[in-house]
């Protein structure tokens, strides 16, 4: 907050600075003085002090050799002299003001089977007027209710500028679903056991099988020879691979900093730039970051300050043989094949192969474990 104090300061030339100065003290209150040289020094005041402070020192026969101001005032001057940015500002408020009571979207929650479009798009049908005071949510809940049977219990309130629904879906049995998904595969992988409970299996024990392949199709075939829809389920267990690699190149360019940074602090009103700090980085090659927050929380209008970081970089060419490296690309394939591996589970098999050609090694390493591998989509 040190930087958002407003003071004036005034590098001043002149004999007999303690003097004037403690007479000073009298009149204004200083801030800080900070002395150069016997002469020379640079004394900083409030800025409604400033016209006062110049008036005595001038009388004094001390020369003002700089006037700088900072801190808060020096912004609010700035912008004051922005003609523009005050008109946009005015723009700004009146828009907000005329807009404000305008419901400018629909949310819809807790609606599974029913899709959001359908609902938003019906109650933007029936939406005679976007201001909030026109809309009868008791109305438009009725509506809502009586054209969809899915929907048991519905409620909708207005929040700030969005129309929010929150819906409560009828669960219906199986008997009244016009269609059944499959069971399919989650997994690739070999079937080790098959418990078929309902519907029409497709695989058998000992089959290979990719993510996605249907394992049971959604029907069964009664005894008069009728093809009769059912909810598809079963028991399927496979052993599944899980996959990790690692890729070595003899030769290859990697990027590194070397320490050196530079900053760059800019302050902003509504995406105008009003103030910057820092000099334009000259790094032939960098990485960056920006991080912007409110310059204060004590301010009506919204300043933002924005902070970028420059790390400069420089890339070399790394040359390392494969061998040197075999155990640590091989260990880095092994820790990815494990992100894979699901709680309590038992790893059957392990297995790494290795790949070389033209400077690249890849190196796979496979777990082997048993899994349920059927899924309903």
């Amino acid at each position: 907050m040190k930087k958002l104090k407003s003071r004036v300061c005034l590098k001043v030339k002149g004999l007999n600075q303690e003097r004037a100065f403690s007479t000073l003290a009298k009149k204004v209150k200083i801030l800080k003085v900070d002395r150069e040289d016997k002469h020379i020094c640079k004394v900083e005041i409030a800025p409604w002090h400033a016209k006062e402070a110049k008036k005595f020192l001038q009388s004094q026969n001390f020369e003002i050799l700089e006037e700088k101001e900072s801190g808060l005032s020096k912004l609010l001057k700035a912008l004051s002299r922005s003609y523009g940015v005050l008109v946009a500002l005015v723009l700004c408020f009146c828009g907000y003001l005329a807009q404000k009571n305008i419901i400018w979207q629909i949310k819809v929650y807790g609606n599974d089977k029913l899709s959001s479009h359908e609902i938003t798009s019906f109650l933007n049908e029936n939406i005679t007027s976007r201001w909030n005071s026109s809309i009868d949510t008791k109305k438009l809940e009725i509506l809502v209710k009586e054209n969809f049977n899915r929907v048991s219990s519905v409620s909708i309130a207005l929040v700030g500028q969005s129309m929010v629904v929150n819906i409560h879906e009828t669960l219906l049995p199986d008997e009244m679903v016009a269609e059944f998904s499959p069971v399919v595969s989650a997994y690739n992988g070999k079937i080790t056991s098959i418990n078929l409970i309902q519907g029409t299996l497709k695989v058998k024990q000992g089959q290979v099988v990719k993510a996605g392949d249907i394992l049971v199709e959604p029907y069964i075939i009664d005894s008069q020879g009728q093809k009769r829809s059912v909810k598809a389920m079963a028991e399927i267990k496979a052993d599944v691979w899980l996959v990790g690699k690692g890729e070595h190149h003899e030769q290859e360019y990697q990027t590194s900093r070397t320490g050196k940074v530079m900053k760059m602090q800019t302050i902003s009103l509504f995406g105008i730039e009003l103030y910057k700090k820092g000099n334009e980085v000259d790094f032939s090659q960098y990485d960056k970051e920006v991080k912007t927050g409110d310059f204060s929380h004590n301010l009506l209008l919204p300043f933002k300050i924005t902070t970028t970081t420059y790390y400069e970089t420089e890339t070399k060419l790394v040359e390392s043989s494969f061998e040197d490296k075999k155990d640590e690309i091989t260990d880095l394939a092994h820790q990815k094949a494990l992100q894979f591996l699901q709680d309590y589970e038992i790893i059957k098999e392990e297995s790494v192969s290795t790949i070389s050609a033209g400077g690249v090694s890849i190196v796979t390493y496979v777990l082997t474990v048993e899994r349920e591998i059927g899924e309903t989509k």
